[in-house]
């Protein structure tokens, strides 16, 4: 698990589970049957881009259904993942959430490709996901598919310790009308509507619309703001999608964006002055972004044909990723099934990115922000290429075998990388089911650790002791790219009422990134700037075990439980930068996560569902470190969900982190009457929705 000194805090702030409903069919969802849905009869399209039945996959594969995500609770994409073995979820504040599988727990996971409808959703500059502007109504989300482990091969860069990809309902599913309207406590207000129709019999389409508001940040000080606007994250987000079905060619058209703002308290500092004057104000943070996508899709008798392309717009004025990017991808990848035995999957892409950041000469000596990030080279751009093949053998009707290779050329440090695999899986019988496989997957090089982006953090009055400086960080063009091997293997057993996944892995990873201190700079004026850059000094080990549990207690009762476990190692090796300091990892003997979601149909108008999470982190003693020790968390959620009749709406109210009664519970360092660790105290909410 990756713990970097200046993100420690952020690997800290425990998960929470939320509670949120929506409703797919709000009469279908109160008298489904719990027995309609199992969790190894899915069919998923993400292991290789073609539905599969998620049994026969020989990787770790999890799917949480649209039904999991309407019960759960969740306000969000990021707090159903907490769902799902392996994937850890953890808060910065209200309205950010980090979100990692395996380790490597930080605020921009960049092991981790994250996709809506297969077009990767990210940031160009750090090549991870910012989770509070990742947002769908999550009636119309048929399902999330979770690949933990390496999956390079076929989905390439970021695709290291897992891919997430969202999938969206077909037009023909949301037909109608859909709204619903959510207020609770912390600021937290939501309201959303959808509209699908049919134009002929194979053209349907919707449009959709949502809104949210919360606090970003729960304190004490927030009933001293004049306002509820300071310390509050406004989330808009709209699209449109179009499936068209003509024969065996089918075309699915997508647009949409999303905007955000954000108002809270800031301040600055005049550097030319050395009295330092301080201007405690406010600041206001505004990212928009937009995108198209065209899926095409050919189906032949024996093959199959799909090429994605997609475009995004990204604009942010936050300080840490001041910019606007252009992105536009192109994905087309052939599958051809030749005779009962053999599959063949070839396939190419290419992702072109124009970067605009924000330009150093900028910086205003006399108006420094708390912390911000320029560039000397402010414009530029970005190119990835790749093209692989993947072939799967049947040797028996119990054994098959599945060898691939991806090779991807980035011009941004202009490197070339192969990330091979081979996995297998052997059926013992009808019900029983055991894979392995070995792989290798790349992370994408990041524009802010390679190329002309530094980053400022100005340093003032801690605890009665003072240090007046900046401290910068430096990129380094001559970083490898970061890479990892894990082996893995599992086994799966799917009976009349319990089905269960169990998964072991080890990874071991090379060119990890850190930072070494170089020196200090002194501008002439009395300023001091501590200089830090990146390397990539580091090897890490992690290693651990995912169990997931199915148990169908009867035709109104169903119970879904996760658990995993992962330790973590690393070195420091010599790389580049040999310059001594401390390590910026922290070991991690053990971490357990848990949870257990319970789906009860009280009656056919009465939903009662429970979520209970658990997670404890110990951290590796080391005299040479300071080892933070934090403890267990465990946290209850419940919904209760009502439907009086067929026609009339859903009405629902929820708890959330049952009898916590602080957000400062737990046992971690406490400074200036905030948190370190972040946890969000009880609060309870409500949510009326109808379908017509």
């Amino acid at each position: 698990m990756r713990f970097s000194t200046l993100s420690l805090y952020s690997s800290l702030f425990l998960t929470s589970s939320f509670v949120f409903a929506n409703d797919e069919d709000l009469s279908a969802l109160m008298l489904m049957s719990l027995e309609d849905l199992s969790m190894l009869e899915v069919s998923v399209t993400s292991a290789s881009k073609r539905e599969q039945h998620i049994s026969e996959i020989p990787a770790a594969i999890y799917v949480i259904s649209n039904e999991r995500i309407v019960r759960s609770g969740a306000k969000t994409i990021a707090d159903a993942l907490s769902l799902a073995p392996g994937i850890e979820v953890s808060q910065f504040n209200e309205s950010n959430d980090f979100v990692s599988s395996r380790g490597f727990h930080d605020g921009l996971f960049n092991k981790m490709l994250v996709m809506i409808d297969g077009r990767s959703v990210f940031s160009p500059m750090y090549g991870g996901a910012f989770w509070e502007n990742i947002d769908y109504i999550l009636a119309d989300i048929e399902r999330i598919e979770i690949i933990r482990g390496p999956a390079g091969t076929i989905w390439g860069g970021n695709a290291v310790n897992g891919v997430i990809n969202i999938i969206t309902k077909s037009t023909k599913e949301t037909l109608g009308t859909y709204g619903q309207i959510a207020y609770g406590q912390h600021g937290y207000k939501e309201a959303s509507v959808r509209h699908g129709l049919q134009f002929n019999d194979n053209t349907t389409a919707r449009a959709f619309y949502k809104a949210k508001d919360t606090f970003s940040v729960i304190d004490k000080f927030q009933s001293q703001y004049e306002s509820d606007k300071v310390n509050t994250i406004s989330i808009q987000t709209a699209g449109v999608k179009f499936d068209i079905e003509e024969g065996n060619s089918s075309w699915m058209l997508a647009f949409g964006g999303e905007k955000s703002a954000q108002y809270y308290d800031w301040y600055t500092v005049d550097m030319s002055d050395l009295n330092r004057q301080y201007d405690d104000s406010y600041k206001s943070v505004d990212s928009s972004s937009l995108y198209g996508q065209v899926n095409h899709t050919i189906e032949l008798a024996n093959s199959q044909w799909q090429t994605n392309l997609w475009y995004w717009q990204d604009k942010d004025n936050s300080p840490d990723a001041h910019g606007e990017f252009n992105t536009i991808d192109l994905d087309s990848v052939y599958t051809l099934q030749y005779g009962s035995d053999v599959t063949i999957l070839i396939g190419g892409g290419l992702r072109h990115i124009n970067i605009k950041l924000q330009d150093s000469s900028n910086y205003d000596v006399s108006h420094v922000d708390i912390y911000n990030r320029y560039s000397s080279d402010p414009i530029s751009s970005d190119t990835t290429s790749n093209v692989y093949a993947q072939i799967d053998y049947n040797f028996t009707e119990q054994f098959m075998i599945q060898v691939g290779a991806k090779a991807e050329y980035f011009t941004l440090n202009d490197s070339f990388e192969v990330s091979p695999q081979i996995r297998g899986l052997y059926s013992i019988s009808a019900s029983q089911k055991i894979w392995f496989g070995v792989g290798r997957a790349v992370v994408t090089p990041s524009y802010f650790e390679q190329k002309s982006t530094y980053t400022n953090y100005y340093s003032y009055v801690y605890e009665n002791k003072f240090y007046d400086g900046v401290a910068t960080y430096l990129p380094s063009a001559s970083l490898d790219n970061e890479s990892v091997i894990t082996i893995d293997a599992g086994y799966r057993f799917e009976g009349t009422n319990v089905n269960m996944d169990l998964t072991t892995y080890l990874s071991s990873y090379n060119n990890v990134r850190g930072h070494d201190y170089i020196g200090y700079l002194n501008d002439g004026i009395g300023n001091y700037y501590d200089l830090y850059e990146f390397n990539d000094d580091y090897e890490a080990q992690t290693y651990g075990a995912e169990v997931a549990i199915e148990w169908n207690i009867n035709s109104s009762l169903k119970n879904y439980t996760s658990y995993s476990y992962l330790s973590f190692s690393q070195d420091r090796v010599q790389g580049d930068s040999n310059a001594s300091g401390s390590d910026d990892y922290f070991e991690i003997n053990h971490q357990n996560m848990l949870s257990n979601q319970l789906l009860w149909q009280v009656t056919n108008s009465i939903q009662w569902d429970v979520v209970v999470n658990y997670k404890d982190i110990d951290y590796t003693s080391d005299s040479n470190q300071f080892v933070y020790d934090v403890d267990n968390l465990i946290s209850l959620d419940s919904r209760i969900g009502w439907k009086k009749h067929e026609n009339a709406p859903l009405v629902e109210v929820m708890v959330k982190n049952i009898g916590m009664s602080s957000k400062c519970e737990l046992n971690t360092n406490i400074y200036y009457d905030q948190c370190n660790a972040y946890e969000t105290e009880q609060s309870i909410y409500g949510r009326v929705s109808y379908e017509f």
